[in-house]
């Protein structure tokens, strides 16, 4: 047993937090990290082997990021859904976005601009669109603000939790949100690199190196470029990605790890196109930008010291430090208005620069205590942060004075370039400390429940420049989700849980107050089915509330008020299935009724934007062996995305149903070779992905090919 005052000791840390006000309390990292000094100085532990995290723990058959301890998925009464690194590889993933076809209830959101960052919802509901949607890494929080779309070079396998998780990981959407398990040093030299070229001329470089510089420190190196065109005319991007990892073995009972990532990210800030009366009239390749604005540029640096140290054979313990910082820079020229000739398209012109910076300093404490009537899985965990967040933007609309048009039809570029305005200029400062509470209680082979909740407590000031008016506000908020899972045999479980949520609000009201934070409520009942070693169906029924939503002020529409509520309640179904040792296929489909409960625009009942009801997709692979260590592939995804509302307002412009039809095919003439084509919109449909309202439609590929190379040695 460890020696008592190594828990004294922890408790006097875990306490500091409550005297959190206005500054931060670095001492309460310190005085962990001090504790397990002091322990090993009191007493002997057994000797217990840490390794670097293998990637090969996360698969479809367990489950680590939801509870904070692995687990087979039958024992977790919550729903996920597993996108592994073969997986991510068959169907060329380029992108986070590239993988949400596959997975039911989780759909692309527009991202205002083309790229530049990773959008998408969860369950009906979508995070900030001009922050992104919220991810953790390796199963710890990870800091918010800008983030440039995350590099598939360094990620191994995405977890998608659904439902709330704000018990675990704190502020964030009510629907879910995505875990990437990234790739880890290895303690054995390994080297790949890869090259992919597409039909709209889109290049891509990557390398790889990890290995050992002895038996106690490991490395890996990863680097990534792209140079892309586009389907669309004037439209291209460059990206930039390095990482450097490195991974010690202090001893047997501890592992510090230091993961960065830096990324650049350029390219033209695309809106997509127009409809006019709702219609479709414009050429999909059609920009109406000014190529002159030149790139977007999106720089996003990301640093993360982690420490494991295992305590004994029962308890571990964990600490991470993470800062981040972004920005977002350039101009844009953006539709606005088509006139009464319905060809002349309005524009406005912008200029941004958005900052951010983030530091989280995380801890936790995990073990498990057995009793003769029950096991307990105990988590206690601590977070202490900041976020500073600054938006400055000039703007100019089309006006007599100011002349901003283009012809949809027949296009003109570098007119007239209007001089620009100040129209925004913000700074938002989030200061936040978080103490957690979790127990799974496992009362036989059977049942269990999970109980949890979060406190945060969060200051925010709130400053417009440009109004010279400025508010700060401390919340308090519990966070609490309950879990009850029955282990009906080896292979079925059922499930039900309930969990609260919240979200922060940014900007003022028309009284120069900042906003309360969303409130979200969540229900659900689901089962499990294990077919085999290597296959899992999965179902769940859920319905969720969103309170405290922003919506138009009634008193003044240049402003908003937390007076809207949204709803969403659906179905999901997911199969994964390996038919036989070369033959295996997945099946999704979800039915997502979201909607308007109260707001000051939109009647009751009113769709919320890019939420379609029904979405599919049905994927199968085939794999055999040829001679020695040959092999090959075929394999084929059929994606269903059902109507949605195309306005933020739902006023009857709706993006049509579309079913795409992809193939891919892969040759490895040794373990260390393999060649792959894909071919994307076999059929070549028309089809429209997301939007934010007639003006801002982005239009899918049509049919492309792309064929790549991977080499190890």
């Amino acid at each position: 047993m460890l020696y008592h005052n190594n828990n004294i000791c922890f408790i006097f840390g875990l306490c500091s937090i409550m005297k959190y006000k206005t500054t931060f309390l670095p001492v309460l990292g310190f005085s962990f990290i001090s504790c397990l000094a002091w322990g090993d100085e009191m007493t002997v532990l057994k000797t217990i082997k840490v390794s670097a995290e293998a990637s090969s723990e996360h698969d479809v058959q367990k489950n680590t990021a939801a509870t904070k301890f692995s687990h087979d998925v039958l024992d977790v009464p919550f729903n996920r859904a597993f996108i592994d690194s073969e997986t991510l590889k068959q169907q060329d993933a380029q992108r986070i976005d590239d993988a949400l076809t596959f997975v039911s209830g989780v759909f692309h959101q527009n991202n205002y601009g083309g790229g530049f960052w990773d959008n998408y919802s969860f369950r009906g509901f979508s995070s900030d669109p001009n922050l992104g949607a919220a991810i953790i890494r390796n199963g710890l929080s990870v800091n918010r603000g800008i983030s440039a779309p995350k590099d598939m070079v360094n990620i191994q396998s995405l977890d998608f939790l659904k439902g709330p998780a704000a018990a675990l990981y704190g502020r964030g959407e009510t629907g879910g949100l995505l875990n990437i398990n990234s790739k880890k040093p290895l303690w054995q030299s390994e080297s790949e690199m890869n090259l992919s070229a597409n039909t709209f001329e889109q290049y891509r470089f990557s390398a790889e190196h990890t290995a050992p510089l002895n038996n106690e420190i490991a490395y890996r190196l990863a680097v990534a470029h792209e140079n892309n065109q586009s389907f669309r005319d004037h439209v291209s991007s460059e990206r930039w990605f390095f990482s450097p990892q490195l991974s010690w073995k202090i001893s047997d009972q501890t592992q510090l790890d230091f993961d960065s990532e830096l990324t650049q990210h350029m390219g033209t800030f695309d809106r997509g196109v127009s409809s006019l009366h709702q219609q479709f009239v414009m050429d999909p390749k059609t920009f109406t930008g000014e190529s002159s604005d030149g790139d977007m540029r999106v720089k996003d640096h990301f640093f993360q010291l982690r420490l494991n140290h295992a305590l004994n054979d029962e308890w571990s313990f964990k600490t991470a430090m993470s800062y981040k910082d972004a920005e977002m820079v350039g101009y844009s020229t953006e539709p606005r208005r088509i006139q009464a000739d319905g060809r002349t398209l309005e524009r406005q012109r912008r200029y941004r620069d958005y900052q951010s910076e983030d530091f989280l300093w995380q801890n936790e404490l995990l073990g498990t205590v057995d009793h003769t009537w029950a096991r307990h899985e105990l988590l206690l965990s601590t977070e202490l942060g900041q976020l500073d967040f600054k938006q400055y933007q000039l703007r100019r609309n089309h006006s007599t004075g100011y002349l901003n048009t283009i012809d949809i039809y027949q296009p003109i570029y570098g007119v007239y370039a209007p001089k620009l305005a100040v129209f925004t200029n913000t700074q938002e400062r989030q200061r936040y400390a978080a103490i957690n509470l979790q127990d799974q209680i496992f009362f036989n082979d059977q049942w269990s429940i999970l109980i949890g909740n979060r406190y945060d407590y969060i200051q925010q000031n709130f400053e417009n420049h440009l109004s010279t008016k400025q508010d700060q506000q401390s919340l308090q908020r519990n966070s609490p989700r309950v879990g009850i899972n029955f282990k009906i045999s080896d292979q079925a479980s059922i499930y039900s849980n309930y969990g609260h949520s919240f979200a922060m609000n940014s900007g003022m009201n028309r009284l120069g107050e900042t906003f309360a934070p969303e409130q979200g409520q969540s229900y659900e009942l689901g089962g499990k089915y294990r077919l085999n070693e290597s296959s899992l169906i999965s179902m769940a029924l859920f319905k969720m509330k969103k309170q405290n939503v922003l919506t138009t002020d009634p008193l003044d529409s240049n402003f908003q008020t937390t007076a809207g509520e949204v709803s969403s309640q659906g179905i999901e179904f997911d199969l994964n299935s390996q038919l036989t040792d070369h033959w295996t296929i997945a099946a999704t489909y979800s039915l997502t009724d979201a909607k308007i409960e109260k707001d000051q625009d939109l009647a009751k009942g009113a769709r919320l934007s890019n939420i379609p009801k029904h979405q599919a997709s049905l994927s199968s692979q085939y794999e055999w062996l040829l001679h020695g260590s040959q092999r090959a592939g075929i394999g084929a995804n059929i994606i269903h995305v059902g109507e949605r509302s195309g306005h933020n307002l739902d006023n009857g412009f709706n993006l049509p149903s579309y079913t795409l039809t992809n193939l891919n095919a892969y040759y490895s003439p040794s373990d260390r070779l393999r060649y792959q084509l894909n071919l994307k919109n076999l059929f070549d449909e028309k089809y429209y992905v997301s939007s934010y309202s007639e003006l801002w439609v982005q239009p899918g590929e049509p049919l492309n090919a792309s064929v790549s190379a991977q080499f190890k040695f």
